[in-house]
């Protein structure tokens, strides 16, 4: 048999073992499948992700690479930053720990927020520290503490965050507290899209930009992408430090505010949206999934199981990575 008809056959057999992996992927991850395939109308490709969003649900089966913990931890992201950029300004912290009655409220005479490190959406935004609902706050953040953030979505990352409370410096007084955030998007070490996301009460409005500030044809299904915004003043620095502390990593997203004409970090995020973006055109999430290349992954890169080695000789025959 030629080296051409073995070479075929070859991708044909991990083709065929991609599709078996699938199928079982598909039963064992029953909640992933329901919820992908009521969002984005088809079934997804687990173990042969090829879109962007197919790559994040591909990232929460397999991918529980150690850094993910250290940059989802709200407090530990601080540090990871400041090592690496000591210009970049990044939200101070007044005070920490693990029992939100502790919170110090007569020595907080700055506007504040309250937070939980070990997950999203757990805030209290305090403009006037006078007016400040202490015992709604200790009750809200009390019950967040007892969350584990993430485990319904297999965000598996969170996990492994000790949770703990803790107040930052509240950022924005020039946009009444809601300051606008630009959320790059860095796959492959270079910016990808920005989305742009203004709050102003509970209207929400967004627009998707390039990495030179050019509009994107694109939006995000079910959410409004009217926004019309300026190019912030910081704009090309957000760039150079997204790529910075987003290229260690096959993707990542990095947040920042602009305060006073300077950029300030936000946060991390590995599992955008969970990785149910309706991207319109879908043609957008198909680009996006070409450029993320798994095979850079801390799964496939260091395959630490027989069966990861196993997997990734698969998906190099079957021309997958």
């Amino acid at each position: 048999m030629s080296a051409g008809k073995l070479g075929s056959l070859k991708r044909v057999g991990a083709k065929a073992l991609l599709l078996i992996l699938n199928v079982a992927l598909l039963v064992s991850y029953r909640r992933l499948t329901q919820r992908f395939s009521e969002r984005m109308r088809h079934l997804p490709s687990f173990a042969a992700p090829a879109t962007f969003t197919e790559k994040i649900h591909w990232r929460k089966i397999f991918d529980d690479d150690p850094r993910f913990a250290i940059v989802l931890d709200k407090l530990k992201a601080k540090e990871f930053v400041r090592d690496r950029l000591p210009w970049l300004l990044v939200p101070a912290v007044l005070w920490r720990g693990d029992d939100p009655r502790e919170i110090p409220f007569d020595e907080l005479t700055i506007p504040y927020i309250v937070k939980c490190n070990h997950g999203c959406n757990m805030n209290a935004v305090v403009p006037d520290p006078a007016t400040a609902d202490r015992d709604a706050i200790i009750a809200e953040m009390s019950r967040h503490l007892a969350e584990t953030y993430g485990s319904r979505k297999l965000e598996r990352g969170y996990a492994h965050i000790k949770p703990q409370v803790f107040v930052e410096t509240l950022i924005g007084r020039d946009q009444g507290y809601q300051p606008v955030d630009y959320k790059f998007n860095v796959i492959a070490g270079r910016v990808a899209f920005v989305v742009v996301t203004s709050f102003r009460s509970t209207v929400r409005k967004t627009a998707l930009f390039d990495r030179d500030w050019r509009r994107l044809a694109v939006v995000q299904g079910g959410i409004d992408a009217s926004l019309e915004i300026a190019r912030p003043q910081s704009f090309s620095r957000m760039v150079e430090a997204a790529e910075i502390l987003g290229g260690e990593f096959d993707m990542m997203r990095v947040d920042f505010y602009e305060d006073g004409g300077e950029p300030v970090f936000g946060e991390f995020t590995i599992y955008p949206r969970s990785g149910l973006q309706q991207f319109d055109p879908p043609a957008f999430d198909r680009e996006l999934g070409a450029r993320w290349d798994i095979a850079a992954s801390g799964y496939l890169s260091r395959p630490s199981s027989r069966f990861a080695r196993r997997y990734r000789a698969v998906l190099v025959a079957a021309g997958r990575i």
